[in-house]
């Protein structure tokens, strides 16, 4: 469900609308309207030649997507608006997702986007009531003005949020100073408009000929201002490609063969057969592109051509080449065979037990978590691949057991939280997998201890129904997730996959009412403060295991007592130690940091004193006089313990010290970073 019921891609001629068909086969909402007289009109023409030959009504989006992709050549037979994204999924499909997020009048109208830029805003707070023709900005500051477009409101200061009437409209405005409202490319025209613009010439641009037109009193002109947090992705460049795709130094996409890479290489689409290996120098990048019925032409260029200026689109014979590919086998080469997902797994600082329902519901949560790796690596990892039969085959990595389900019945048997196939079954269940419509092979690892407090249940269930679904939306995977511990009959809260699925230091907050909603905001570090915090934190696995059903069943009925106020009392001080420890890490300050975080400790013990047994206090006993603050993350009980040392030389004595010291044989420190990377979906050839 997009949410529109039309989505149209313009493409520049008929063989680049064949490309677009090919990619979009699937797709029964959409239509790829290539531009008259097979040459580019620009967006307004383009808009003008589709509103002609189609007829619409409702929802509808426009996706100009005309370009040649110059300066992606790694792409340009596929199109920009088809660049694969972390997850998977095409640049065109996340815009598509995010504008089917706007809130349309009740009987629709079109909204035009650009199809290789996704601007990323607050979608649902945008007003489009008005008549006519409505933009949407931002508020910036000159060097993004002499960027962009920028809108142009009357006397006074333009509003915060909500749409205002343009006065006028200026393309990259040579401005010096001031705040400015940048356009984002998203345009809404109203049904009334967008017939009227049928009796327009079929040429011009929608960000520059069309404002000028409108201007002029073709019809009422307004812009919507969201917040000035807007922020775009846009892939301009191989070199973009690279950082923003790639890890930096390699970005590798429907590759088949070995490959010898020196660095700063971008290496797409290539055949089986080809090359048995194929060794690229530093900075430079290979694709292959088929054409005609059989042929291949090899393209080896370098990381910072880009094709446009330079001469070498006509050097290689691009134009030519772009009219002839073979979509068919184009397909056939990057057609998914296996879905991957890896995530990290959390650390929860504060704010922990407010997050789980009939908590959350009744007060709202907030908590305080960070996204990390163990040991340099993501400690979650799970693929999907289809099988030849309808089977479904489930396989843990490290508990190194196997089990093929033959039947709809066993499928559905996943109430046994002991069961190690039950957070496998209950997957597939949330995300309504049918048995027998297909066959999977399903692989699931979580390279950790059992009973760690790190969240690993929920993450690990979180990025099965992602591998399942084939997508990463945190909202969707987070709720999925909840059904899914729901039909485990293991209960939790949302922190956990929230944790693992967005990366980074972030604070979680929810209201009251069910179903919850929450929102995610990303906590800076400066720069300084994430070095000290990184010198000064340790993570001890404590060797204990233990299970967090119990725990959460002894504080949900201890909050469901309340005696004399007291667990609601306690509540509130979780929320609080969250909302301190966020305000703390943005200014920078670790010991302010590492009083919320006693705080939480000291909150949970008093939930369930169960939270601590006497070898975890055995071991804060002994490094006591080094610590500033030290939790057992998660529910308590053992698994992971959290350290923050007074400096980074205590740091090092509490690390001497429990080395020497083993709670039992299991215990030891795990290296953890904090990584900006959540939950990321990768699809790979089998």
């Amino acid at each position: 469900m997009t949410g529109f019921n039309t989505i149209v891609i313009t493409a520049a001629n008929a063989a680049q609308a064949c490309g677009y068909e090919a990619q979009t086969r699937n797709r029964t909402d959409v239509k790829v309207v290539p531009d008259p007289g097979d040459r580019r009109v620009g967006s307004l023409g383009a808009t003008v030649n589709l509103l002609r030959k189609l007829k619409l009504s409702g929802r509808v989006l426009v996706c100009h997507s005309g370009g040649d992709a110059r300066r992606t050549p790694g792409y340009a037979a596929m199109g920009k608006a088809f660049v694969p994204m972390p997850d998977g999924r095409s640049m065109f499909e996340h815009i598509a997702a995010a504008m089917a997020r706007l809130p349309l009048p009740a009987d629709g109208g079109v909204v035009v986007v650009s199809g290789d830029v996704l601007p990323e805003f607050d979608y649902e707070s945008v007003d489009f009531s008005r008549p006519g023709v409505t933009g949407v900005a931002y508020p910036d500051g000159p060097e993004e003005a002499r960027r962009h477009g920028v809108y142009i409101v009357g006397k006074g200061r333009a509003p915060k949020r909500g749409a205002v009437r343009v006065a006028d409209f200026k393309q990259k405005p040579q401005v010096t100073g001031g705040r400015h409202l940048i356009d984002t490319g998203v345009m809404f025209i109203d049904w009334q408009t967008a017939q009227k613009m049928k009796e327009l010439p079929v040429e011009g641009d929608i960000y520059d000929e069309f404002p000028k037109m409108l201007l002029a009193g073709f019809a009422p002109f307004s812009v919507n201002v969201v917040d000035e947090s807007c922020r775009f992705f846009h892939i301009g460049s191989t070199r973009e490609i690279l950082e923003k795709l790639g890890d930096g130094k390699t970005y590798v996409d429907a590759v088949h063969c070995q490959l010898s890479l020196a660095g700063e290489n971008v290496v797409t689409n290539v055949p089986p057969g080809r090359f048995k290996r194929l060794a690229l120098k530093k900075g430079e990048c290979f694709t292959c592109i088929p054409h005609g019925r059989r042929g291949w032409y090899d393209l080896r260029y370098r990381i910072d051509d880009n094709f446009k200026t330079d001469g070498l689109w006509e050097r290689h014979g691009m134009a030519e080449l772009m009219r002839n590919v073979d979509y068919g086998r184009l397909m056939k080469l990057r057609s998914p065979r296996r879905t991957r997902v890896t995530a990290p797994v959390r650390i929860d600082f504060a704010g922990g037990w407010s997050d789980t329902p009939p908590i959350c519901i009744a007060e709202g949560g907030t908590v305080l978590n960070a996204a990390v790796t163990l040991d340099g690596e993501m400690p979650i990892e799970v693929t999907v691949s289809e099988r030849k039969d309808r089977y479904v085959r489930i396989v843990s990595k490290d508990l190194g057991k196997r089990r093929l389900v033959k039947s709809a019945a066993e499928l559905a048997d996943h109430s046994d939280p002991h069961d190690w196939c039950a957070l496998v079954k209950s997957a597939l269940a949330v995300t309504g997998f049918r048995f027998g419509s297909v066959g999977l092979d399903i692989v699931i690892s979580a390279n950790l201890p059992k009973g760690s407090g790190m969240g690993t249940s929920s993450i690990l269930g979180a990025a099965t129904i992602a591998a399942l679904l084939g997508r990463t939306d945190a909202d969707e995977i987070g709720e999925l997730t909840l059904r899914l511990e729901q039909e485990m009959r293991t209960g939790g809260g949302w922190q956990d996959q929230f944790g693992g699925v967005v990366g980074g230091v972030k604070l979680l907050r929810s209201g009251k009412g069910d179903p919850q909603h929450v929102s995610v905001s990303k906590i800076a570090v400066p720069a300084s403060a994430a070095k000290e915090l990184k010198e000064r934190s340790l993570l001890y696995f404590t060797g204990q295991k233990r299970m967090a059903r119990n725990i959460l069943r002894k504080v949900l009925a201890f909050y469901a007592d309340n005696p004399h106020g007291f667990a609601t009392i306690i509540v509130d001080s979780l929320k609080r130690d969250a909302e301190a420890g966020a305000k703390a890490l943005e200014a920078g300050d670790i010991d302010r940091f590492a009083e919320a975080v006693n705080g939480y400790w000291r909150d949970k013990k008093l939930l369930d004193p169960g939270s601590t047994n006497e070898r975890v206090e055995e071991v804060i006993d002994l490094i006591r006089p080094y610590s500033s603050a030290v939790t057992l993350t998660g529910a308590g009980g053992g698994g992971f313990m959290f350290i923050i040392a007074k400096s980074a030389k205590d740091a090092a004595t509490i690390r001497r010290k429990l080395s020497r010291f083993s709670a039992t044989t299991r215990s030891r420190f795990y290296d953890f970073e904090i990584t900006d990377a959540g939950l990321r979906l990768t699809r790979e050839m089998a």
